[in-house]
């Protein structure tokens, strides 16, 4: 049960974190997957299985753009995402839900460790 409620809060989450890595810093897939698993908790990893149709949805929705970049280490191209304006407004947006969820997670917390 723990496992699938997990599940269901990384589903909700995930689009908002990838975005911020990328915001961060424009990457392309398997390095955010890297970064990404280096700022998280146990537990809240990805694999690139997970992330590539986050990144799909979030490239529709206009919150990133990608690009073909030469890689100087083999002479593969690689795909790099990158913020847009769009995107920026869309994760200072999310950024401000999740403060508001946060305190109201966190004022059942209070109630409930009281009762």
């Amino acid at each position: 049960m723990a496992n699938q409620s997990m599940n269901q809060f990384k589903k909700g989450i995930l689009p908002m974190l990838i975005l911020q890595i990328i915001a961060d810093e424009k990457d392309y897939g398997y390095n955010i997957v890297n970064r990404f698993n280096a700022r998280c908790v146990a537990g809240m990893d990805i694999k690139e299985g997970t992330l590539y149709p986050i990144l799909h949805r979030l490239e529709e929705d206009g919150a990133i753009v990608s690009e073909w970049v030469m890689a100087s280490e083999n002479g593969k191209p690689k795909k790099f995402y990158k913020i847009t304006e769009e995107g920026k407004l869309l994760l200072e947006e999310q950024w401000s839900c999740w403060a508001q969820i946060e305190g109201m997670v966190r004022g059942f917390e209070k109630k409930h460790i009281s009762d």
